[in-house]
């Protein structure tokens, strides 16, 4: 009998909470924590993955590990203590956290085949329905998967093939799918071998940060810091030079970006720094690209690891420093699938446990972050308040009042100023972003004799009109439709577009300003084209205006611009979420920091119907001491964070009368936990519809817990009844719409 006879499982299953099965090892196999196995849950084969061996067991009888994978332990002791952490912390199962740190193409490897029936077996079966079955085997090897027989035989009832099972029709088997293991040099890099770009003599700002930061690097020691630094400061260079003492120390490191998409200006200057030691892992990547830097990071190839969040969990040691760029970006929470983490809280939970140390990075800080850094709460502040290089001083940034314009007569969408600043930057042959956070060309599709709007077959949201082509978009779901030239619902033909998007820009654009070269940068333009082409030709200046959505926003370096519009500053501003005026705030600062960073002078300009609303005020001053000032005061009254902690229940329903009665349900039971345990420090707030009231043709109700602990009331509740399939927990939710 092997030294340890049994095995604890994170199988996955559809288990909310933190637990294993046990599993007795056969006679001969070897097995160890961290690696993938194969087991029986129920009436099928699962996925699972050992997290601890042990020599005894309580439970009988036992069922026995069916295979294990001979890759031997895929993830380190580390890594699966991170997992229980994820799990426990974001209330998500355990193989769900430890799929995070799997390879690609690890998961879901369990399938269920079916053997190729006796003809004996098929004559109690309809003669069509038989002839059919067998026909699926032809030319294959007698075994079909059984998810593409069911599709290829229209059997949408997976209980059908069940009761051929269960009558001895076909019989049913489970296999591994092919996981491709790349070996060692499969991970190739052509870049050069010695760097072309030298390192930059620092700022006093950027010395004193590098500083601290490389005193904590050199000494081994966990420390977090926020880096505060307007737009064009430098905190580039001081992610490059404090990962330079970490690999001349040893030790490894990953920088996290908001979308990796976003910022290839920033990924170049990386490679071009660490020639060949640079793995980029990210969505976008392909399988086979995925599958080929992932094992190139396992097997010691690469030092660096930059990308989006899913990079934070690349197999990379020793682990000395991770920095988050933009840490205040809400991509870098996932919503779904679960577990719903966030990176950011992970990063300082890593970093605390390979004792290596943080950088957040960010010109508007979140607002919960800055406040800890204030506090002395795990986090040290430093900051570089001025930019450097050709253009030290931050472009003037003015505000338009768009309802005095109307006023004034002005119905275009640009104001009188902006366009005076566009004739001028034509006229000297510079260049500006025309930044409106709305895609398409109309957000609104209406009938004008009776009021009706065009909305999603499967969302409670209107639909958007979209040229080129020519559609109507939900941007909820995506779901796409024909354009309409008579109202459904009272046939009259006087049918309005309403609204601003990016392609309402461009149009209005090309009418003011005849022959201009203008280039779109939305998401609708990156499918077609990609990022990095529309940026390039920008920069290479095939155009001399750049229309966008948050996209230009972000980490760009374009010395030839001179002039930055917000068409309209306001939209996002008034929603029903209390980080509403925060994210304004955050991305008028980002839009305004692309003007003026070469030799020219910055000229930015906001137009909005909301001129005197702080967040718009006090980003047109690029102030941000004050504009947290004033956020803190808010929050505070109304206990959000940083001065409470949230937990958000979301329920889905198809029927939206069971959506709200099991939402009402919750919320009777959380109320009377709350007054049996006198837990008055947490509010119930709710149920109510959430702000978008149906998705994808389910109805969404929700229930939100504020307090300093809210995690404890839900819990007392789930020691006595559990949550329905349905619900959805999310800790620490960055949208409460």
């Amino acid at each position: 009998m092997p030294q340890f006879p049994y095995a604890e499982v994170a199988v996955d299953a559809p288990v909310r909470d933190v637990r294993t099965f046990t599993y007795s090892v056969p006679q001969g196999m070897s097995v160890s924590p961290g690696q993938m196995v194969q087991v029986p849950f129920g009436p099928r084969m699962a996925d699972g993955v050992i997290f601890r061996l042990s020599r005894s067991t309580d439970i009988d009888p036992i069922r026995p590990i069916n295979a294990s994978d001979p890759a031997g332990a895929l993830l380190s002791r580390e890594q699966l203590d991170l997992a229980a952490w994820i799990a426990e912390y974001y209330m998500a199962s355990l193989y769900s956290a430890i799929g995070l740190m799997l390879p690609p193409g690890f998961r879901n490897r369990t399938k269920a085949y079916l053997e190729k029936p006796e003809e004996e077996a098929l004559q109690e079966l309809d003669g069509e329905f038989a002839t059919r079955l067998l026909g699926q085997f032809k030319g294959r090897s007698g075994l079909v998967q059984e998810s593409l027989l069911r599709r290829a035989l229209g059997v949408e009832d997976r209980r059908v093939l069940d009761r051929l099972v269960s009558r001895g029709v076909v019989r049913r088997t489970w296999k591994w799918r092919g996981s491709k293991i790349t070996g060692s040099g499969a991970a190739t890099n052509s870049e050069p071998s010695q760097a072309p770009e030298p390192f930059l003599i620092p700022s006093p700002h950027q010395a004193e940060a590098l500083e601290n930061i490389n005193s904590a690097i050199s000494q081994g020691r966990h420390e977090a810091f926020l880096l505060q630094g307007v737009t064009g400061s430098g905190k580039t260079e001081v992610y490059l030079q404090a990962l330079a003492r970490c690999l001349e120390g040893g030790r490894k490191a990953i920088l996290l970006v908001p979308e990796i998409s976003l910022t290839p200006q920033m990924l170049q200057r990386f490679r071009a720094r660490f020639p060949g030691r640079v793995a980029v892992i990210h969505s976008l990547l392909s399988q086979a690209e995925h599958r080929r830097m992932w094992w190139g990071v396992h097997q010691g190839q690469f030092d660096v690891v930059i990308g989006s969040r899913s990079a934070l969990f690349a197999p990379l040691k020793p682990l000395g420093l991770v920095v988050l760029d933009e840490e205040h970006e809400w991509t870098y929470k996932q919503q779904d699938p679960e577990p719903r983490y966030h990176s950011r809280t992970v990063a300082m939970r890593m970093a605390q446990a390979s004792k290596a140390v943080l950088v957040l990075g960010s010109a508007t800080p979140d607002v919960v972050t800055y406040h800890r850094a204030l506090t002395g709460r795990r986090l040290r502040l430093l900051q570089m308040p001025h930019r450097i290089g050709l253009s030290s001083s931050m472009a003037g940034v003015r505000i338009v009042d768009m309802s005095q314009e109307l006023r004034d007569g002005n119905r275009s969408i640009f104001s009188r100023a902006l366009q005076e600043g566009l004739r001028h930057v034509i006229y000297e042959g510079n260049q500006a972003i025309l930044f409106l956070n709305r895609r398409g060309a109309a957000g609104i599709v209406q009938c004008r004799d009776c009021g009706h709007v065009m909305r999603c077959r499967s969302c409670d949201t209107p639909l958007t009109y979209h040229t080129s082509p020519e559609r109507l978009v939900c941007h909820q779901c995506n779901r796409r439709s024909r354009t309409v030239a008579r109202c459904p619902n009272c046939r009259h033909n006087r049918i309005r577009h309403l609204g601003l998007g990016t392609q309402t820009v461009v149009k209005e654009l090309e009418a003011l300003f005849p022959g201009v070269s203008s280039l779109r940068w939305d998401r609708d333009a990156a499918d077609e084209t990609g990022h990095e082409a529309i940026l390039e030709r920008f920069a290479g200046g095939e155009a001399q205006v750049l229309v966008g959505t948050q996209m230009v926003a972000r980490g760009l370096h374009l010395p030839a611009v001179t002039l930055v519009g917000a068409v309209l500053a306001d939209i996002g501003l008034h929603l029903p979420d209390f980080r509403a005026g925060e994210r304004i705030f955050q991305l008028l600062c980002q839009v305004a920091g692309r003007a003026g960073r070469g030799p020219g002078e910055g000229t930015v300009l906001v137009q909005t119907y909301s001129p005197h609303y702080y967040s718009v005020v006090l980003a047109s001053r690029q102030d941000y001491a004050s504009f947290y000032e004033q956020e803190a005061v808010f929050r505070r009254v109304q206990r959000m964070p940083p001065y409470a902690r949230l937990l958000r229940l979301i329920y889905t329903h198809v029927n939206p009368g069971r959506s709200q009665r099991e939402a009402e349900r919750l919320g009777r039971l959380l109320r009377k936990e709350r007054s049996d345990w006198a837990m008055t420090e947490v509010d119930v707030l709710g149920p109510a519809p959430a702000y978008n009231s149906r998705v994808r043709g389910r109805y969404r109700w929700h229930i939100l817990l504020r307090g300093q602990e809210p995690r404890q009331l839900l819990d007392k509740v789930l020691g006595k009844v559990a949550l329905k399939d349905g619900w959805v927990v999310d800790v620490d939710p960055v949208t409460v719409l």
